[in-house]
């Protein structure tokens, strides 16, 4: 069981540190676009972010049990994704109207 717990705390690191670097780098393109699809997708990738540290410190520290910890990340994570997925249809122009 250890080794399983393990794995899952470092895969939850590998998460938090890339959807990290993600959320800053369209933070940053955001600020610099004004644009709502950047918007969208850095609080997509906060979300996911944040259910990956939510996930690592609920299992390292014991708070909870493997399993719900896991269910509380995946659950923030599925968010994120739904927001990223937002973010790419809300930046889709409509294509010019013929004359």
């Amino acid at each position: 069981m250890y080794g399983s717990t393990s794995l899952l705390v470092a895969a939850e690191t590998v998460i938090f540190v890339c959807s990290g670097m993600l959320a800053s780098l369209s933070y940053r393109a955001y600020r610099r676009r004004q644009s709502r699809a950047l918007g969208a997708l850095f609080g997509g990738m906060a979300f996911v972010a944040v259910g990956a540290l939510l996930g690592g410190a609920l299992i390292s520290l014991n708070v909870a049990q493997a399993v719900h910890a896991a269910s509380v990340s995946a659950t923030f994570v599925a968010i994120g994704l739904l927001i990223v997925t937002y973010s790419m249809y809300v930046g889709r122009q409509s294509p010019p109207s013929p004359r």
